[in-house]
């Protein structure tokens, strides 16, 4: 067995020790506070004095700023980066991780989480479809693809509705399904809409309408999937080779619901092939609250009732009708589904409190997708599905005793430069600062808090010390918020 030697700095010395105890390693104290100033010199100087002969490698912090190959040279041992936080050190020696010279090794996880994904994903494309959808494998062990929707697409002009997609599939959407609006007839739109997506993008396109007027519209425009079939529109619409028709029980068409949901189901799908359609997809209905847990017992008794059938499961139905995060409903349904072998969800982000759910589906699907193909539990792939919360805490020193800080009751004083207005664009992902005196007169805007501080900073748009602590708190808060999807006002606690 490799011996290791962890090297250190002060105040990361007893979270070090702990860890190595476990792992049978030794630890060396550099004479420095923090792993970021550890020096070649200090280094050197400090591993000249113990015997290394005994080690297979030496492992520094990931923070370090060392030529390792140079240390290596000189001292006769492997060097290695480690993870640049301590509480990532047990998870990396744990998994036996290749470790780099150059690279810190938390790094080195995500990448290998990433790897892991992707050659998963190659091998199940290597294997036989039940059908495609435009270029798309479906059947079993293939991950469910995201189907998302544009929410009453011909409102919404051509460039809007182009926008909007691209926007969905650069959040990893696979499908962009155009949806129609209900009690209407756009069969003007429709086509003009379906056309111009296909012509634009690569991605395939499903016609989202139970009148079967608009559903044969979408399908001459060139629309690769229908949703949806019933049983009162289905001897309406064409039965065209190549297209992909997801079926429902009853006739929600007319408003009809079935006593016996996956008997009717089952029946409408009896029909649909009598009729001609080829590649069909069930969808047995994922309820909102309260019914989500019997309708998700009815795709699992679907399953095993047809278990040929491809399956199909619309999120949106929770995450659109219930006030609550959407990270981890998105999560939790994207393991069902992997867990059921749904082969589509539908989801949309229609509402402000669905901000973000298209990217935070793919996420959760990608990790449950590589957990599944592991065989293991979704956890410690080097992919998570974290928005708000953290896998590992961050190492605090044991400090003095600490002064209690007291509200301040300093009173508030306009600064002579002037006073921001603080924005966040969520459709451009960017946060503005706009300078006002007596009419906004310098509007920046950028990504992040810290380049927009900067430029404030660089421009003198500033003056008072306490203001620019004020704009640096605002700015971060809005960041914050534009990451999480989360409507951000300006001077409320976040």
């Amino acid at each position: 067995m490799i011996k290791t030697l962890l090297v250190t700095g002060k105040l990361a010395e007893a979270a070090v020790r702990k860890v190595a105890g476990r792992f049978d390693a030794d630890v060396q104290v550099l004479p420095v506070s923090v792993a970021l100033f550890i020096a070649e010199k200090t280094v050197l100087e400090s591993l000249k004095k113990p015997d290394l002969r005994a080690y297979g490698r030496i492992i520094f912090p990931g923070s370090a700023r060392l030529d390792l190959r140079k240390i290596e040279q000189i001292l006769g041992v492997q060097c290695f980066k480690g993870p640049r936080h301590v509480s990532d050190l047990e998870e990396v020696l744990g998994k036996g991780l290749e470790l780099s010279k150059t690279e810190p090794a938390d790094l080195l996880l995500l990448k290998k989480g990433e790897e892991d994904l992707k050659e998963a994903s190659g091998i199940v494309e290597q294997r036989k479809e039940k059908f495609k959808v435009g270029n798309l494998k479906v059947g079993p062990g293939f991950p469910p693809k995201i189907i998302a929707e544009i929410v009453d697409a011909p409102r919404l002009s051509l460039e809007e509705n182009l926008a909007r997609a691209r926007y969905y599939l650069k959040s990893g959407a696979d499908i962009i399904d155009v949806g129609c609006i209900s009690g209407e007839d756009d069969l003007q739109n429709i086509p003009e809409i379906i056309k111009k997506l296909k012509n634009e993008l690569e991605a395939p396109v499903s016609i989202d309408s139970l009148n079967p007027d608009e559903i044969n519209a979408g399908i001459d425009a060139g629309a690769d999937m229908v949703l949806s079939l019933d049983s009162a529109n289905m001897g309406r619409v064409k039965a065209t080779e190549g297209v992909a028709y997801v079926v429902l029980p009853g006739s929600p068409s007319t408003g009809a619901v079935p006593k016996q949901k996956l008997t009717s189901l089952s029946e409408n799908l009896e029909k649909a092939k009598k009729l001609g359609f080829r590649k069909l997809v069930a969808d047995p209905i994922l309820e909102p609250p309260f019914n989500t847990v019997s309708s998700l017992g009815s795709y699992l008794k679907f399953k095993e009732a047809e278990p040929g059938t491809a399956l199909m499961m619309g999120v949106g139905n929770m995450t659109e009708l219930m006030d609550a995060d959407s990270p981890g409903m998105n999560a939790l349904l994207a393991s069902a589904a992997v867990e059921l072998g749904v082969s589509f969800l539908l989801t949309t982000e229609n509402s402000v409190k669905t901000r973000n759910a298209v990217s935070e589906l793919r996420r959760s699907l990608d990790l449950n997708f590589l957990a599944d193909f592991k065989k293991a539990l979704p956890k410690d792939l080097g992919i998570d599905a974290f928005l708000a919360k953290s896998k590992t805490d961050a190492y605090q020193p044991q400090l003095a005793r600490a002064e209690s800080v007291r509200p301040s009751s300093e009173e508030f004083k306009i600064d002579p430069k002037g006073c921001f207005h603080i924005f966040v664009d969520f459709k451009k992902k960017r946060i503005i600062a706009a300078l006002f005196r007596r009419g906004y007169e310098t509007i920046l805007e950028g990504a992040n808090a810290e380049d927009i501080s900067k430029e404030i900073i660089k421009r003198g748009l500033v003056s008072d010390l306490s203001h620019a602590n004020y704009l640096g708190r605002e700015l971060a808060k809005a960041e914050i918020c534009l990451k999480l999807g989360k409507t951000y006002r300006q001077d409320e606690g976040f």
